[in-house]
């Protein structure tokens, strides 16, 4: 099982970096290429993904737990994540820039919090939520736009 786990996600990555961010850049700039060059590409983007999570498995261990230290890496951006949807549910007048700045802000705010204070991790997505919602706010008044509908 850990295995086809493993394998999928290998592959979402490599298929994403090259069908999603590789292949439209490319054919932006006139550099097309054919499905085997496609192919071979997202082949080497496996392989580049493999030793990525490799690595970051291998520093994992000086993290402690890792369970711990998967949810509140996890909660450093669901924080951010909450907060723009509220932003986008809630408010009116905030756009795609206040949003933008707004998520910028909250992710900035929380990696603060985890590299220089205590705050439990249990905490980070309240506090990126509320940084990023009302940095929004704030951003939102600075945009020129009609209120969405």
């Amino acid at each position: 099982a850990a295995m086809s786990n493993l394998s999928a996600a290998l592959n979402s990555l490599a298929s994403t970096s090259i069908m999603d961010f590789y292949k439209p850049l490319a054919s932006k700039s006139g550099a097309a290429r054919s499905d085997a060059s496609y192919l071979r590409l997202a082949r080497a983007a496996t392989v580049l993904w493999a030793a990525v999570l490799f690595g970051i498995g291998y520093l994992a261990r000086l993290w402690g737990p890792v369970l711990e230290a998967g949810l509140s890496i996890a909660s450093v951006i669901y924080g951010s994540l909450l907060g723009v949807f509220l932003l986008g549910v809630l408010t009116r007048r905030a756009g795609e820039k206040a949003a933008l700045a707004a998520m910028i802000a909250g992710l900035a705010t929380m990696l603060y919090v985890k590299q220089f204070t205590s705050i439990a991790w249990t905490w980070y997505v309240l506090i990126g939520t509320a940084a990023t919602f009302f940095t929004g706010l704030a951003a939102s008044r600075f945009e020129d736009k009609e209120p969405h509908a």
